[in-house]
């Protein structure tokens, strides 16, 4: 009964993320070696990072939220945001992407480990966030986030590429409930999660 129990969840997890899944172009050969790899360092970054339609710089998208907060809420609120904000960039985003990468890689049986920021890994993948757009939350009407982002697989001592690839745009899901006049750092959480399951999903050529 258990191992129908497991074998149903298993079915169950990878139809549920087949269905929104958008695979990662990569040469085969280039990330054969995955397969016999034990640890990939993952660092996250974001540089010349950029937000909405208008591609403003984070340090405007920052002072528009903030200031919007300020309108509608107090001052407090709005750096509070500010400060969560920062918390997500640079803890809890990396952390949900390196964690869903894993969880999905998890059913392969020659899939690496990925761990965050470990400079005794023999390959590094460089993974830059470089647009994103927070989506709207209203109580009509909600739209999702959306993430872009390059990766870049090379020697982690020598820094030679081993490999480059794009996720392109990568949404996130929608937030039922709406937070306006802040955006959702819920729902670029998701997005994150998404790109980290496209890839896993797509690294099955090579570590199944």
């Amino acid at each position: 009964m258990k191992t129908k129990f497991s074998l149903l969840f298993i079915i169950l997890f990878f139809v549920s993320i087949n269905v929104h899944a958008q695979w990662v172009k990569f040469n085969k050969k280039e990330l054969a070696f995955l397969a016999n790899v034990d640890t990939v360092s993952v660092v996250i970054t974001f540089n010349d990072l950029h937000f909405n339609a208008d591609n403003l710089t984070e340090k405007e998208f920052l002072e528009h939220i903030s200031q919007k907060i300020k309108k509608h809420l107090n001052n407090t609120e709005g750096e509070n945001w500010k400060t969560e904000y920062f918390n997500y960039k640079n803890e809890l985003w990396p952390q949900a992407f390196v964690n869903t990468l894993n969880e999905t890689n998890a059913f392969y049986k020659n899939a690496p480990i990925f761990v965050l920021n470990h400079p005794n890994a023999n390959c590094t993948l460089n993974v830059n966030a470089f647009w994103m757009y927070f989506g709207y939350q209203a109580v009509v009407h909600t739209e999702p986030a959306k993430l872009h982002l390059t990766l870049d697989l090379t020697e982690t001592n020598s820094r030679k590429q081993i490999a480059n690839l794009r996720i392109k745009e990568t949404k996130g899901l929608d937030i039922k409930k709406p937070e306006f006049p802040r955006v959702s750092l819920e729902s670029m959480e998701n997005a994150f999660e998404r790109a980290a399951e496209n890839l896993g999903l797509s690294l099955k050529k090579v570590v199944k």
